[in-house]
């Protein structure tokens, strides 16, 4: 990266810009005021640049960036992210990740990624959840600060718990967390087991279920007797991971209570409720 300010910026230049305490190199889109955004998104909030990048670099492979490809990359992000606009354009990308990340890649998937660890996060991982919730996850930002430092990683005895998988360059590819539902507004008591969300390149490969192994066994040591959980009906994936980690399903009462307290929130999809005795 260059160090410059904003006046020494053009569009299709790719600049390093902090918001908050997340850092994004994205594409530069107007000047007036400084925007950029992704290849495939829209404007990103206000933040405050730090320079222009010059090269990117993975490994040994690195890439250039000199400033005459500056109209490419202008044109390419508006004709990208036009495309992605499109919900035709959008399925069959899914349809092309789904083949993509399948079984038959997962040799090739497990080399890049090198090893993987699956662990309980902790204070200082705030920085890479943050980054995964931003391309990953539906919970605030605000919300899991809030939780991780306040509840699952708090010193003295942690409430809660939430697991991450992260690979051999440190960022996390997999996540959940386990916490009282009353944090979140429902009035329904007991533990239960959140946000299990694994990025395409790490799946196939067993973190949902180290996810939640880890997360039991969290529960476990905090003296919890049963844990629960609430999965969509039609996702018959994960209903199976659950199921593999001892998960049963919950009495009908518990599941009508669950989908009430949903429908109230502004819940659309009907919901399966599970629980495990951590006897």
């Amino acid at each position: 990266m260059l160090r410059c300010g904003p006046e020494e910026l053009s569009r299709g230049d790719v600049a390093l810009v902090r918001v908050g305490r997340r850092l994004i190199a994205h594409v530069v889109v107007s000047t007036g005021p400084l925007v950029t955004a992704s290849l495939l998104g829209h404007g990103d909030p206000e933040g405050v640049p730090l320079g222009r990048v010059t090269a990117l670099r993975r490994g040994w492979w690195i890439l250039p960036l000199p400033r005459v490809t500056r109209p490419s990359l202008f044109l390419g992000q508006r004709l990208a992210s036009a495309l992605w606009a499109r919900p035709v354009a959008r399925g069959a990308a899914r349809r092309l990740r789904d083949f993509t990340f399948s079984g038959w890649s997962r040799p090739v998937r497990a080399r890049w990624l090198g090893r993987l660890e699956v662990r309980l996060l902790r204070a200082e991982d705030l920085d890479a959840l943050l980054v995964f919730a931003g391309e990953r996850l539906l919970v605030s930002s605000v919300f899991l600060r809030r939780q991780l430092l306040g509840r699952w990683a708090r010193e003295g005895g942690a409430v809660g718990a939430s697991a991450g998988a992260f690979d051999s360059a440190g960022r996390l590819c997999g996540f959940a967390y386990l916490d009282s539902y009353r944090e979140e507004g429902l009035a329904l008591d007991g533990l239960w087991v959140r946000s299990l969300v694994v990025a395409p390149r790490a799946r196939r490969m067993g973190v949902a279920h180290q996810l939640l192994t880890c997360l039991v066994e969290a529960a476990r040591k905090q003296g919890e007797e049963c844990i629960f959980a609430d999965v969509d009906e039609d996702n018959a994936a994960s209903l199976r991971t659950f199921r593999r980690v001892g998960f049963r399903f919950s009495p009908p009462e518990l599941i009508r209570r669950v989908n009430a307290e949903w429908d109230a929130s502004g819940g659309s999809k009907p919901l399966v409720v599970l629980e495990r005795a951590l006897d």
